[in-house]
């Protein structure tokens, strides 16, 4: 069990993938994919959290799989 986490940790790869739309709530600041509109009744400052929608969006960089990196690999 022990290797297997460690595989999981350790996956990192980087190419170009698009994320697909979607609306959450989580803790964030605003960096590249956090650009966007704030109501009145939405938090002051940074971090914050607040419900959010994430428009579709094609980059590159390095990551682990997780909430914001699923995408289809094209092989």
């Amino acid at each position: 069990m022990g290797f297997g986490l460690y595989l999981h940790l350790a996956e990192r790869h980087d190419h170009e993938h698009t994320h697909e739309a979607m609306a959450h709530t989580h803790r964030h600041v605003h960096d590249a994919p956090h650009q966007h509109e704030h109501g009145p009744d939405d938090p002051q400052g940074e971090p914050h959290t607040h419900f959010h929608r994430h428009e579709p969006m094609t980059h590159r960089h390095p990551h682990y799989p997780d909430l914001h990196h699923r995408h289809r690999h094209a092989h």
